[in-house]
C-alpha cells in the first residue's frame, strides 16, 4: 500500500511538472532576430523575394534531408515552395503571401501535423545598408507544444535565423546592383491634341499592377470586339496616384469618336494642350528613371503642372519579348 502512496505521489508530480509549467509559458511562440547587412534593399530584395535564392542562404534550405520543389511564379506574392524529408512521411510548404517592394515580405508557413507559422522580413536602409529584421510567430497549443517551441524550436529558429543572416550579408555585400538597360529620348515641349477613349480605373500596389492591366486592356478589347469597333490608337494609361504604395489609373484604348461604355467601361476625353514629352526605351518598370527626366526638365525650366501624367504603349509586348526594345511614349501636361 505504501509503495502504491509512492508511485501515485511520483505520478501526481511528474503530471504536475508537466501540466504547471505551461501555464506561465507564452501562448504564442514568438522569435525575432535582426542584423545590418553591408548591401543596399535593392541588392537584397531577390535573395529573399524569389524562394528559389533562399537556397544560397537560408539554412533550412540547405538542410540535405530535404527535398524541394516550386510552384506558381518564381518570385513575389504566390510564389511557394513545397519540401518533404527523404526520411520520413512529412514535409511543409513556405508561401510569400504579402510583399512591399524593397521594404516588407510575409510568409506563411506549413508544417502540416506540426501546425502553421507566419514570419516577416522588413528591410530599412540606414547608413551601413540595410537593417533586416526577420521573425517568426507561432500559435502554442497547451500543454506539449509549449514545451516543444519553448525548448526546441525557439532556439532553434533563433540559431537558424542567426545564421541566415550572416550567410545573405556574405551573398550580398559585394554584389552590385544591375541597372536597368534603357534610354531616355529627347526631353521636349510639345502641343498635343485630345481623343476619344474606353477606360478603366483601377487602385493596386506595383506587384498587382502587371496582372491588373492585363485584365482591364483584355476587357477594353472584349467589349469593343463586342460593338464592333477597332482601336484607333495604341493603349495608354493616365496616372493620379503614384506616390503611395496604391497606385490609381485609368488604362484604355483610343476609339473612333464618343463611346459609351459599360459597367466599369467609362468614356473619356483625354486632354489637349501643352506637355513635356520623351520617348521610352526598355521595361515598363525602368519607364521611372525617365519619368525622372520629364520631372527635371520641368523643375529646371520652371513649369507648372497641369494635369495628371500619362503614358502610351507602342510596344506589344506579346510580338517583342525583348523588353530592353519595349518603347513607351511619357507626357506631362504643363502650363
Amino acid at each position: 500500500m505504501k509503495a502504491l502512496k509512492i508511485v501515485i505521489i511520483i505520478l501526481v508530480v511528474l503530471i504536475a511538472i508537466i501540466l504547471i509549467p505551461p501555464l506561465f509559458m507564452p501562448s504564442q511562440m514568438f522569435v525575432e532576430r535582426s542584423a545590418v547587412l553591408k548591401a543596399q534593399p535593392e541588392v537584397i530584395w531577390d535573395q529573399v523575394n524569389c524562394l528559389g535564392n533562399w537556397e544560397k542562404w537560408d539554412v533550412w534550405h540547405q538542410d540535405t534531408n530535404l527535398v524541394g520543389t516550386y510552384e506558381g511564379q518564381e518570385c513575389g506574392e504566390g510564389a511557394k515552395n513545397i519540401w518533404n524529408y527523404k526520411d520520413r512521411e512529412e514535409g511543409g510548404s513556405q508561401t510569400i503571401v504579402k510583399v512591399r517592394k524593397y521594404e516588407y515580405i510575409k510568409t506563411l508557413l506549413d508544417f502540416q501535423e506540426m501546425g502553421t507559422a507566419d514570419a516577416e522580413m522588413m528591410l530599412e536602409k540606414v547608413e551601413e545598408g540595410t537593417k533586416v529584421t526577420w521573425n517568426l510567430r507561432s500559435d502554442s497549443p497547451y500543454p506539449l507544444m509549449r514545451w516543444v517551441h519553448t525548448l526546441m524550436v525557439a532556439p532553434n529558429v533563433k540559431k537558424s535565423y542567426d545564421e541566415g543572416l550572416v550567410n545573405l550579408n556574405e551573398l550580398t555585400k559585394d554584389m552590385k546592383l544591375e541597372q536597368p538597360k534603357y534610354t531616355t529620348g529627347e526631353v521636349t515641349e510639345k502641343e498635343v491634341t485630345s481623343f476619344n477613349a474606353l477606360v478603366i480605373r483601377t487602385k493596386c500596389t506595383m506587384e498587382e499592377m502587371g496582372d491588373k492591366m492585363g485584365q482591364v486592356f483584355g476587357a477594353l478589347m472584349a467589349y469593343t470586339g463586342k460593338i464592333g469597333i477597332q482601336m484607333a490608337g495604341p493603349p495608354f494609361s493616365i496616372w493620379y496616384e503614384y506616390e503611395s504604395e496604391v497606385f490609381e489609373f485609368d488604362s484604355g484604348i483610343p476609339v473612333p469618336g464618343k463611346i459609351v461604355g459599360e459597367g466599369d467601361i467609362k468614356s473619356l476625353e483625354t486632354y489637349a494642350g501643352k506637355v513635356i514629352h520623351a520617348t521610352h526605351t526598355g521595361s515598363y518598370e525602368s519607364t521611372q528613371y525617365s519619368w525622372g527626366a520629364l520631372q527635371e526638365f520641368i523643375t529646371d525650366n520652371g513649369l507648372e503642372l497641369n494635369g495628371d501624367p500619362w503614358e502610351v504603349y507602342i510596344t506589344d509586348p506579346m510580338s517583342q519579348p525583348d523588353q530592353t526594345k519595349w518603347v513607351t511614349e511619357l507626357y506631362w501636361p504643363v502650363k
